[in-house]
Formats: C-alpha cells, structure tokens, sequence
C-alpha cells in the first residue's frame, strides 16, 4: 500500500541536507531554527510545510495507480501538516527540517507497467513513471519552502541513500 507521510528531523552535520548549495542559495544553513518554528506556530508543536507541483503530480500518479481517494486528497493541497511532537526535548536553538515522504511498495509497482494496444510500452515520461516501472518500490522525499525552493530526492524503496 502507497503512503504519504510528514515529518520533521533535526539537521546534524552528516545530513544530505547540510551538504552546500543544497536549498539556501548563497551558502546559508538549510531548515530552520525550531524556536522560530514553534513562536510562528503559536506554542503548538505543529507546522506545515508545502508541497511542490511536482510531487503533487507524483501523488496524483500513484493515487491513479493505487485508486487511493486520500492520496488523491493529499494531492489537491497545495501544504500539509507536520507533527513536531518528536522535537518537544530538542534544544530551541535546533535546526530542523519539515520533509514529506511518499512511499510505493514494489507488489504496487508491476501495475505501473501498462502495455498499449500496439504492445510496445511508452517511454517513462518522467522520473518517477522509470522508477515504478522497474518494479523495485519507490520512495520520493521532499523538502519545501514557501518561496519556491526545494530539495527533493526519488529512488528505489531499498535505496540506502534514505533513512
């Protein structure tokens, strides 16, 4: 079964988000500072965190897949919450980072590979159309910020890039 989940995660130093260049432009540290999070959430160990057009697309494709009525749900809003319930012992002075995970099993991803009346398969249209029609599970991360920037990684369920 295909799930969307929303997390937040302390930024320490070996993180693929504190490598350079990877979402603040100008060399800037990425995430933000989980007492400047909690005083624009009033107090409430809760944010939000937007979702990008594309991975909205990529939700929106695997709500197809699956004929998933709250993917496709999750897929009309433009953020969504983020429980910050596991930063209540952080020091205020962490840096975090709101992230959306979108995981495929691979027993969902053999339904990916549509064979067309001509009996020869399209051509993957996009990233994530290749990475379900290798069959091996999918897992996309995205990490978003209101002004439009993004770090977004997609891979193979296995992949032991993700966490």
């Amino acid at each position: 079964m295909a799930t969307f989940r929303t997390y937040a995660e302390v930024l320490i130093p070996g993180h693929p988000l504190m490598k350079p260049g990877r979402v603040k432009a100008g060399g800037g540290l990425p995430g933000a500072v989980l007492a400047d999070v909690l005083r624009r959430a009033g107090g409430v160990y809760k944010a939000s965190t937007p979702l990008t057009e594309k991975f909205r697309d990529d939700i929106r494709a695997v709500a197809e897949l699956t004929s998933d009525d709250e993917l496709r749900r999750i897929a009309g809003l433009p953020e969504v919450p983020v429980s910050l319930e596991n930063c209540r012992r952080l020091d205020p002075q962490a840096r975090i980072a709101l992230l959306c995970r979108l995981d495929v099993s691979p027993a969902e991803t053999p339904r990916w590979r549509r064979i067309p009346p001509g009996g020869i398969p399209a051509a993957p249209r996009s990233e994530i159309d290749g990475l379900l029609r290798a069959c091996r599970g999918v897992r996309i991360e995205e990490h978003a910020l209101p002004d439009g920037r993004y770090w977004r990684h997609a891979g193979p369920a296995g992949d032991p890039g993700f966490r």
